[in-house]
């Protein structure tokens, strides 16, 4: 089978990297995979082209696939794919992006393969436009439950062309058990010290507001709590460095800025138990499979597709979104360390049984040959 991939942006942002991992996940079990994806500037590194060479996957560089609607520059696409095809027949055009989806949508449909759109809104596509552009697609795959009930509601597209498919995280990469940077020894923090994490740009819709007050009421009950802010954000110092001040906080907050690579997985590793209050601008909230996967319990507000993916008193805690219940949570999690081990035991088994690339590649697979 032979199926490619478009995805209409240059940049290393959003859904960029959980497309090239299912790309490379499909070739290992024997799929036929080109992934053609925006060249960018040339004057400007484009992370996704050279992370797509290093791991082996040559990239399709023979459109623009701009990230946004262009009329011109779309039918100019939507010819230079006509060529294409003509030349290498595929079974399956899979699209990852509005645009993307747009220009392969533009094809004369007698004359182009099925197309497949992965959705990565976890509540559903918001606009009538999205809505339309869905009926194009022979399949949808969708991230949770909730966005397939609304696309079938809100959008009339067919039930029985959507299927949930689970987000997937690099289980090799995210795992407890491999040596990676330090993160304690980075923050200058002793082993005793309960690290609470939050990965969430600083930005005024992402309720830091609620997690300080939460926290700071935390210390009251537990001085050896501590809590540490990865990320970074336009809003950072209206949104948590000032109020962290005024809070007198300053001791016991910690800011690692964005961390990129093993920095990154380190600091997962340090953590004792993670929080995550709302849906960012990765509505699928992949760094809460990351923590998961990294056998870290998290505590969840009830928002968006979050309660979908956190199992309330398995692998975590979700609670209603309010101050005095994620300080109750807090400080069960931290008061209670067997309670840590056993949901973070809970936590790694279901990402390596639910969100592990081999499980969502093999997935998409069979769903592939239902098109056949």
């Amino acid at each position: 089978m032979k199926v490619l991939h478009l995805f209409s942006n240059s940049k290393w942002t959003g859904p960029a990297e959980p497309a090239l991992n299912l790309c490379l996940a499909l070739r290992e079990l024997g799929v036929d995979v080109d992934f053609a994806c925006a060249p960018g500037r040339p004057d400007v590194p484009n992370k996704i082209v050279e992370t797509a060479r290093d791991r082996g996957l040559e990239p399709v560089l023979r459109f623009r696939l701009d990230k946004h609607y262009n009329p011109f520059f779309n039918v100019l696409d939507a010819r230079a794919l006509a060529r294409f095809l003509r030349g290498r027949p595929y079974d399956v055009i899979h699209c990852h992006l509005d645009n993307d989806h747009r220009i392969a949508a533009a094809l004369p449909a007698a004359k182009r393969p099925p197309i497949v759109r992965s959705s990565y809104t976890g509540t559903g596509f918001s606009t009538r436009r999205e809505g339309r552009l869905l009926h194009s697609a022979s399949l949808v795959l969708q991230p949770s439950s909730m966005a397939l009930e609304h696309d079938a509601r809100t959008h009339g597209y067919p039930r029985e062309r959507m299927h949930l498919v689970a987000g997937a995280v690099d289980t090799v990469r995210f795992d407890p058990a491999r040596e990676t940077p330090d993160g304690r020894r980075r923050l200058n923090l002793p082993p005793e010290a309960v690290l609470i994490g939050i990965v969430a740009r600083m930005q005024t819709h992402r309720h830091y507001e609620d997690l300080l007050e939460a926290f700071r009421r935390l210390r009251q009950d537990s001085t050896s709590a501590h809590l540490v802010i990865i990320g970074r954000g336009t809003r950072q110092e209206e949104v948590a460095r000032r109020p962290v001040r005024e809070l007198g906080l300053e001791s016991c907050v910690h800011f690692t800025g964005y961390l990129a690579g093993e920095d990154y997985v380190g600091m997962l590793r340090a953590l004792d138990f993670a929080v995550f209050l709302v849906p960012g601008s990765d509505g699928t909230c992949r760094a809460v499979r990351e923590l998961l996967a990294m056998g870290k319990p998290v505590i969840a507000a009830a928002r968006g597709m979050l309660p979908e993916i956190v199992t309330h008193e398995s692998d975590g805690l979700v609670f209603d979104g309010s101050v005095p219940a994620l300080h109750t949570d807090l400080l069960r999690l931290t008061q209670v360390p067997q309670e840590r081990r056993h949901f973070g035991k809970a936590a790694r088994e279901k990402a390596l049984r639910d969100y592990a690339l081999p499980v969502q590649a093999e997935r998409v697979k069979r769903l592939y040959a239902c098109l056949g």
